[in-house]
């Protein structure tokens, strides 16, 4: 599980994925325009993090 953690791809996911969990509360910025970028940054971040290789094992175990 620590090796995850030295992925960049991974940190910006859980970073865009906490972006958006916080916009979810309330927690927004203020500025609308500004808020619907980052928003957009951080659903793609998101998805980059979910679509990048983590070092998983390719001999098909899981």
């Amino acid at each position: 599980m620590r090796n995850k953690w030295k992925k960049p791809a991974f940190i910006l996911g859980i970073l865009g994925g906490a972006k958006l969990a916080l916009g979810s509360f309330g927690y927004d910025i203020p500025d609308n325009l500004i808020n619907d970028i980052a928003n957009g940054v951080g659903a793609v971040l998101v998805l980059v993090g979910i679509i990048v290789d983590h070092g998983k094992p390719k001999d098909g175990t899981v």
